[in-house]
C-alpha cells in the first residue's frame, strides 16, 4: 500500500511512542485530526495499525514495513 505524507505521520505517532499501546481509539481519532490533520481508520482497515476496535495496540508488521519504506524513500528529501 502506498501511503501519504499524512499516512506516514499517523504510523509515525504510533511507531515513535506519541501514540501508545492501549491507547483508546476515540483519544487517537482526536489526536490524529487535532495534531496530524488526518483520519487513522483506512489505515486500521488496511491492517496496518493494530487494534482490538477499542485501543491501538502498535503498528502490524505491514505498517511497520509501509512506515519504514516510507521513511526510508523520503530521507533524501531533508
Amino acid at each position: 500500500m502506498e501511503i501519504s505524507q499524512t499516512d506516514f505521520d499517523i504510523l509515525d505517532a504510533i511507531q515513535t511512542g506519541r501514540v501508545g499501546s492501549g491507547t483508546l481509539i476515540n483519544h487517537f481519532v482526536d489526536y490524529c485530526d487535532n495534531a496530524i490533520g488526518g483520519h487513522p481508520q483506512p489505515l486500521i482497515d488496511a491492517g496496518l495499525i493494530e487494534s482490538d476496535g477499542r485501543t491501538v495496540d502498535g503498528l502490524t508488521d505491514a505498517g511497520l514495513a509501509a512506515w519504514k519504506d516510507y521513511k526510508a524513500k523520503h530521507e533524501s528529501d531533508d
